[in-house]
């Protein structure tokens, strides 16, 4: 005889960056343990496509959307909102003391999940780099990382790195006379253009690639071994749960 299944909630949320309308559940029991198995597991690459495909299990969009396709804050603040449905807003991190490596006390902290905060603001994507010459830019998603990177997941980016994400994100080149759209143009061309910036239009980009919304908290705290006073702000979801 097949036991009952159990009815489970659904919510709906709009994503602070995109506006998108989402349709969510909590995860299930099975869910959280393979989450947990993933967080245990320390590594990012394993963390990052765990929470990926739970994401996608517990959410869909009415207009088709996928979760890959979403930019980095949309993407975490529909995790935590999965997450504080699924065992509370309350999360505990452990933090080091701000001297280290003189002192190696770590804190445990208990974060507010719902106070999480969206930094940064999405600007005007179209930059000129000269008077005539500009580009058009859009917000990486968890795609734009993979195809960028590969499987290299392993921690944080480094300069080839960035240069790769900035390199899939440019949606044109354009000049007063003519527009060259994604399809236009060869991997080789675009990093070719990149390596021909000057370090003023090169930080234009970067500029606007720091300012992208991301969620952040800042945490005020004294650590538990040396009692010095400690401030961090945290991002990211790994931060969150690590």
């Amino acid at each position: 005889m097949a036991l009952p299944k159990v009815n489970t909630i659904e919510y709906f949320v709009n994503l602070p960056v995109s506006g998108k309308e989402v349709k969510y559940r909590p995860f299930s029991v099975g869910e959280q343990k393979v989450l947990l198995q993933a967080l245990e597991d320390q590594n990012n690459r394993t963390i990052s496509h765990t929470i990926i495909r739970l994401v996608n299990e517990c959410s869909s969009f009415e207009d088709g959307s996928s979760v890959e396709g979403l930019g980095n804050a949309d993407l975490e603040f529909l995790f935590l909102q999965v997450r504080i449905k699924s065992v509370g807003e309350v999360a505990t991190v452990v933090l080091g003391c701000r001297n280290q490596p003189q002192c190696d006390g770590t804190t445990p902290i208990e974060i507010n999940l719902e106070e999480v905060e969206i930094e940064g603001e999405l600007k005007d994507n179209k930059l000129m780099l000269t008077d005539t010459v500009g580009v058009t830019l859009r917000v990486p998603n968890y795609n734009d990382i993979q195809e960028a990177l590969g499987e290299d997941l392993s921690g944080d980016l480094g300069v080839e790195d960035i240069f790769k994400v900035i390199s899939y994100s440019i949606e044109s080149i354009f000049d007063d006379t003519e527009v060259h759209n994604r399809g236009d143009f060869t991997e080789k061309e675009i990093n070719s253009f990149i390596d021909e910036l000057s370090t003023s239009q090169f930080n234009m980009l970067m500029e606007w690639f720091s300012g992208l919304p991301k969620m952040v908290k800042d945490v005020e705290y004294n650590c538990s071994k040396c009692g010095t006073e400690c401030k961090v702000k945290l991002e990211g979801i790994q931060n969150f749960f690590v």
